[in-house]
């Protein structure tokens, strides 16, 4: 006889609620940083160039540290350690309220994205091992109240700035990180607890093969969205859409995103069936930017951005799924680290080439994304090939 449907169990709508609190605060402060971080930087007096390098300061820090620092989940309790690193950058965040100089603003600001590289993963971690043990059957129920944060506070933040200035956004983040270690301290532990031999300093087992086919075509398909992070708005402005649609399109994107966590968050519990989920989001991938690089009007736009859902919600719902039966029990967090680090690579390499290309082609940077999401297909593929037979968590693919 199968489980219960986890939701519908007061335990388990009880932790449901306790995971979607810690991932919507820990989305609190991305939904403030992303687009209001680089308003304070211009207030303090720091020039465009300056802005840019310590805009690029994380995306290096993830690159280089983010394994290393999630990994350090598999040896203390992942709920613990989130905790402990969401309070480092609150306390980080306070001290760079005080700077208005380059050098102290590039420090602080390099050593809050080391706390912050494993704030993601490990919240991850946290939720897949309640859905690994079958006390949660719904990942994506629970980390869709991320991607709602994440949009309430960005309305919230243009609020607060135009009330009170540009000032106020390092404490806004501070005050949004203490707020994600307390919900990191309420999360629920991993159900195996933390493995003896590992965190009494044994090595565990390596990764595999498919393993790392999975994070690379994972990492492709997440990289396809460069261009249209960095450009779609100045472009869309460039070719007479208004600042409110330009808004709205963005808004569009985040909906569908939401609409596949909240209908196809099992996918997050299909194992190595999820690597057919990259496969379908690099397949959308390709078409979405392919049609965005002619200017195809409003209406397709519209249905451009609707494939969000997939080209995000459904590769993350998939890789997810699928390195869960791709890594060792003892190293999941480890697992997400070394996904975190890889796609922070290949989306920082994409951004630098669509710099370059928008200048050169306009809508043009948009074509060239569809090469990466053919790459995140065959890599994807092989990564099938590879692994069929594997029972892993979810059964064969």
């Amino acid at each position: 006889m199968g489980l219960p449907p986890p939701l519908r169990t007061g335990f388990s709508r009880l932790l449901a609620a306790r995971l979607s609190l810690m991932h919507a605060l820990n989305f609190l402060g991305v939904g403030f940083y992303l687009p209001f971080f680089p308003v304070w930087l211009a207030s303090t007096g720091l020039g465009d160039v300056d802005i840019g390098y310590v805009l690029a300061i994380p995306i290096l820090v993830r690159v280089f540290v983010a394994s290393s620092v999630t990994g350090l989940g598999d040896r203390l309790r992942p709920n613990i350690l989130l905790a402990l690193l969401n309070a480092l950058a609150a306390l980080i965040y306070f001290a760079l309220a005080q700077q208005s100089q380059f050098l102290p603003i590039a420090i602080l600001t390099a050593l809050s994205a080391v706390a912050l590289s494993g704030v993601v993963p490990l919240a991850d971690v946290l939720t897949t091992e309640q859905v690994k043990a079958g006390a949660l059957r719904d990942y994506g129920r629970v980390r869709l109240w991320g991607s709602v944060t994440f949009v309430l506070s960005n309305l919230a933040g243009g609020y607060l700035i135009a009330q009170h200035g540009a000032w106020l956004i390092p404490f806004v983040l501070a005050g949004s990180s203490s707020l994600a270690a307390l919900a990191a301290l309420q999360a629920p532990s991993p159900p195996g607890g933390v493995s003896p031999a590992v965190s009494q300093g044994a090595s565990a087992a390596g990764f595999g093969l498919p393993f790392w086919l999975a994070v690379g075509a994972a990492a492709c398909v997440n990289a396809t969205h460069a261009a249209v992070y960095a450009f779609s708005s100045l472009h869309w402005r460039s070719i007479g859409f208004s600042g409110e649609t330009v808004g709205w399109l963005w808004a569009v994107a985040v909906v569908a995103e939401i609409a596949v966590f909240l209908v196809g968050g099992s996918i997050a519990a299909s194992g190595l069936v999820g690597l057919r989920w990259i496969a379908i989001a690099a397949i959308a991938a390709a078409l979405r930017f392919g049609v965005m690089s002619v200017d195809p009007g409003l209406a397709v736009t519209v249905l451009l951005q609707l494939l969000h859902g997939i080209t995000f919600g459904c590769m993350h719902l998939g890789t997810l799924a699928a390195l869960s039966a791709l890594s060792p029990g003892a190293r999941r967090a480890a697992a997400q680290g070394r996904l975190v680090a890889v796609s922070a690579l290949a989306m920082g390499l994409a951004t630098i080439l669509s710099g370059y290309l928008y200048r050169l082609f306009g809508p043009g940077v948009f074509l060239a994304m569809v090469p990466i999401a053919v790459l995140g297909l065959i890599l994807a593929a092989l990564a099938i090939l590879k692994a069929r037979g594997n029972t892993g968590f979810g059964g064969r693919i």
